[in-house]
């Protein structure tokens, strides 16, 4: 019988509103999970587009899915229309027509800064907050200093790292095992490396596969088991969303 933890992966990234609505979907029911405490969470970066401008000077959500994405109009309002149900029904105000769409390297690393004590589900719950709810630009480095001490992190710490390239290569790592894992898209919840959840699925699948993958693990075999996968809304490596 297997000992420790079960690890659950994630990947994930700011811009992607599906991601912060899975996160929550996969919290709520962790809260409903009877062997809580037996899951250990590892949250893992991906840049749905490394292209975009950095420290503050991001441009509006609706221009990039128009001008850069390649959206038409219509798309684009059928986009948000279809993420405010999901926002509603989780009572998580919506404000992704107003938001700024900017490169996500520095929020990731300082998630990943974040890691290192234990407060990175914090860290990427107000940077995603602040760009989902709030409509910040997510690269400002004041606005991620300000994140990072309210969690937790000292103001030098993380003056030192947005200074430095710490965590660069760790993002290219994740990003490139998540291509080595067959998957594009995200949200992508990894469980036990047996089962995989793309997208923001409701509360209840999200229990249902974690109880599957719990007592696949609690019984596990030396033997690789097959890769179950189910699929829900997600955004794509090009940055488009699914309606």
């Amino acid at each position: 019988m297997e000992t420790g933890k079960m690890k659950v992966e994630v990947w994930t990234d700011i811009m992607c509103p599906y991601c912060y609505i899975g996160k929550i979907h996969y919290e709520k029911a962790l809260k409903q999970f009877e062997h809580a405490d037996e899951v250990e969470l590892e949250w893992k970066a991906f840049q749905l587009n490394p292209d975009l401008p950095d420290k503050g000077n991001g441009y509006p959500v609706n221009e990039y899915l128009t001008r850069t994405a390649g959206l038409s109009e219509e798309k684009v309002k059928n986009m948000h229309e279809a993420i405010k149900l999901l926002a509603d029904n989780i009572d998580v105000p919506f404000n992704l027509p107003n938001a700024i769409a900017a490169n996500t390297r520095d929020a990731h690393r300082l998630i990943k800064l974040a890691a290192t004590k234990g407060l990175d589900s914090a860290v990427l719950q107000r940077i995603s907050k602040a760009y989902f709810e709030e409509a910040r630009d997510y690269s400002d480095w004041g606005l991620l200093l300000t994140i990072g001490t309210d969690a937790g992190l000292e103001e030098s710490e993380i003056l030192a790292m947005l200074n430095s390239d710490d965590y660069l290569y760790e993002i290219k790592q994740d990003i490139q095992e998540m291509a080595n894992l067959g998957f594009d898209t995200v949200p992508t919840f990894l469980m036990d490396r047996r089962q995989a959840i793309i997208g923001s699925e409701p509360v209840d699948l999200f229990l249902k596969v974690l109880k599957k993958a719990h007592a696949d693990w609690k019984n596990r075999r030396e033997e690789e088991g097959e890769l179950v996968v189910t699929k829900g809304k997600s955004c794509s490596a090009d940055g488009v969303c699914e309606i």
